[in-house]
């Protein structure tokens, strides 16, 4: 999750907690900004997942340029290979 996401998970649950004591809140408001609570709440987690898949994709990024590296004296043409798969990925957005 972003790294403001806890504020905003207190302010969505001050919200909620809100909404539940206003008892005379006009029921299509209610129904909408319940919708819009859950949507926000799935927005979060498809950003959190998100972020995670960039860190595995850097990780992976990066532990290949270690390996380039490890074989550019022992083995060249590994070596020219690993980055060739480096630059595909760059070139992906990975």
């Amino acid at each position: 999750m972003p790294d403001d996401a806890p504020d905003l998970q207190r302010t969505l649950s001050e919200l909620h907690r809100q909404l539940e004591a206003a008892g005379s809140v006009d029921p299509e408001i209610r129904e909408l900004l319940t919708r819009l609570m859950r949507d926000i709440d799935r927005v979060l987690d498809e950003k959190a997942e998100a972020d995670e898949r960039r860190s595995t994709h850097e990780s992976l990024v990066s532990r290949l340029g270690e390996t380039a590296r490890h074989f550019e004296e022992t083995h060249p043409t590994l070596s020219g290979a690993v980055g060739s798969v480096i630059d595909a990925l760059s070139r992906m957005g990975i």
